[in-house]
């Protein structure tokens, strides 16, 4: 539907009843097609994708890398990328690089996260693909 969420993070992601729910979209923005890339910089830093650190513009798959955040956090209980600042978390970001997730989950599971967190958003899985 061309909506950028721009703050897809545990907090906003409600359940009930075994239905699950994205919420919050007061910084959501929805894109325009002629435009394809948005530029502003919003979202909680913990789920904040390299193309958004960077002040780039980005597009949806933004948002994929948000999801990856969370699902790691879920598999694992903590975020993929830590610092004690806003740089160290910048530079950890920037890097891609995370503990690998446990053993305990499917592989298919895991190269999904993965590809949500690929550093560059062109690698990423698109909505369609991941809907597929």
């Amino acid at each position: 539907m061309k909506i950028l969420h721009r703050d897809i993070k545990s907090a906003n992601i409600f359940v009930s009843n075994g239905v699950y729910k994205l919420g919050d979209l007061n910084v959501s923005k929805i894109q325009d097609p002629q435009a394809r890339l948005a530029y502003t910089q919003t979202g909680t830093p913990n789920y904040a994708s390299p193309e958004v650190w960077r002040d780039s513009p980005y597009d949806e798959k933004s948002d994929v890398w948000s999801l990856g955040c969370v699902l790691y956090e879920l598999c694992t209980g903590r975020p993929p990328f830590k610092g004690k600042d806003l740089e160290q978390l910048f530079r950890s970001v920037q890097k891609g690089e995370y503990s690998p997730i446990p053993i305990q989950y499917s592989k298919d599971l895991v190269k999904f996260i993965g590809n949500c967190l690929q550093k560059k958003a062109v690698y990423r899985p698109s909505c369609e693909t991941m809907l597929m």
